[in-house]
């Protein structure tokens, strides 16, 4: 068998790959499907033939219920090709399907208010939380000097 015979079997092995992951898919035979396509995505060096692989990957994702992962698929697809059609479509559809978690608040520490600036107009400041009284031996008197303006 000389070199152009064996060139022309791999083609034809891999045109069979092809159909083999396809067929899987076709069937809903997923765990089959996928390393078939996974075998193909590490063996093909094209960026279409790439392109189709992780699309199919990601209809896959989708099919067995991991919308994240068919997300992060379809943009990778979307990489190898950014204008690759069916994957552009899958992407923005489910973009736009997810929905998002509400916003988390920030903590308790950056939510600082500072304190209003020191004038005779300002309303007294007692601080947060609950006002605590003390034992009158306690407390202590400062002596306070009126600034002239």
């Amino acid at each position: 068998m000389g070199l152009v015979g064996l060139l022309a079997g791999q083609g034809l092995s891999r045109k069979l790959a092809y159909q083999k992951a396809q067929d899987h898919t076709r069937l809903g035979q997923w765990e089959a499907a996928v390393a078939a396509w996974r075998s193909l995505l590490w063996s093909e060096r094209d960026s279409t033939a790439r392109a189709l692989i992780c699309q199919q990957l990601g209809y896959i994702a989708l099919r067995r219920g991991d919308s994240s992962e068919a997300l992060y698929l379809w943009e990778q697809s979307l990489r190898y090709r950014p204008a690759y059609p069916v994957a552009l479509t899958n992407y923005q559809w489910l973009r736009l399907r997810l929905k998002r978690p509400p916003q988390a608040p920030p903590p308790h520490i950056s939510q600082y208010m500072p304190y209003p600036p020191l004038s005779e107009e300002a309303p007294p400041v007692w601080g947060e939380g609950p006002l605590q009284f003390t034992e009158p031996s306690s407390l202590r008197w400062w002596c306070v000097r009126r600034l002239q303006e």
